[in-house]
């Protein structure tokens, strides 16, 4: 009990301080701004060249892309942050459970993406008026959840990498671009030159913006079953890889004395 409440605790306490600087307007602003500007020029772009009756694909790809938002920007900003205000050699000097403090990280992070995913979703319905008529709801649901955590997970790999660097927004936001341009977003991946198939098959997003794509067409848990298991078994590798990482980084920076250096 005494670890779960530490958990919560640090995950509530390192997200309201992520966003100190966030009135409830601006908060919400953020929420909505950006995920219109994105689906509306992706989608209108990709409308502009295809024709209109590929608004779905466009729309609902940028929709769950905005996990991304948190899920790598958020998570990778929450390990970052502690180097540049200071609080890193506290956090790394506290006896609390490494794997606690890891993951904490990344946990409200992956419901606040999944709450942004839900928004894109609304506004892309709204302004494209997208088809989900033949959707399973609640199997998307459960694809938006899965995507959110395996994008988390890229998150804390690269969140690891603040320990030593830096300029944690350069990694994110080369995170974030190769998500979407890699993932199948507005590109479909059968398309993409073999190399890039290939990174894309070792991202988060991949496989489960395809299964999205195919429940929204009507598919059920059997046929989708297996890219969500994919898409979990990257993600779990990714955290995992991301906690050895921070585990060596945290060994490395106390060598160095880079715990303090910004």
């Amino acid at each position: 009990m005494t670890t779960l409440r530490i958990f919560f605790r640090s995950c509530w306490f390192q997200y309201r301080a992520m966003f100190n600087w966030a009135t409830p307007i601006g908060y919400f602003s953020y929420k909505f701004l950006q995920p219109i500007v994105q689906i509306l020029f992706l989608t209108e772009l990709g409308i502009f060249a295809t024709g209109r009756s590929n608004a779905l694909y466009f729309a609902l790809g940028n929709a769950l892309q905005l996990t991304a938002v948190n899920g790598i920007f958020g998570v990778v900003m929450s390990v970052g942050n502690e180097r540049q205000f200071g609080t890193l050699p506290i956090l790394l000097g506290s006896p609390a459970n490494r794997v606690v403090t890891f993951l904490g990280r990344a946990f409200v992070h992956v419901l606040d993406g999944i709450a942004g995913v839900a928004v894109g979703l609304v506004l892309a319905f709204v302004m494209f008026r997208i088809d989900l008529s033949h959707a399973n709801l609640g199997l998307l649901a459960i694809c938006v959840c899965i995507i959110s955590l395996t994008t988390a997970g890229l998150g804390l790999m690269f969140g690891s990498l603040s320990l030593i660097t830096r300029d944690v927004f350069v990694i994110a936001n080369a995170a974030y671009y190769l998500l979407l341009v890699f993932c199948g977003i507005n590109v479909p991946v059968s398309r993409l030159p073999e190399w890039a198939q290939l990174i894309a098959s070792c991202l988060p997003l991949t496989r489960g913006v395809q299964a999205a794509r195919e429940v929204v067409s009507g598919a059920g848990l059997a046929q989708v079953s297996g890219l969500l298991a994919g898409e979990l078994a990257v993600g779990l590798i990714y955290a995992l890889v991301g906690y050895a990482l921070f585990a060596w980084l945290e060994h490395q920076a106390r060598r160095g004395g880079l715990q303090e250096a910004y």
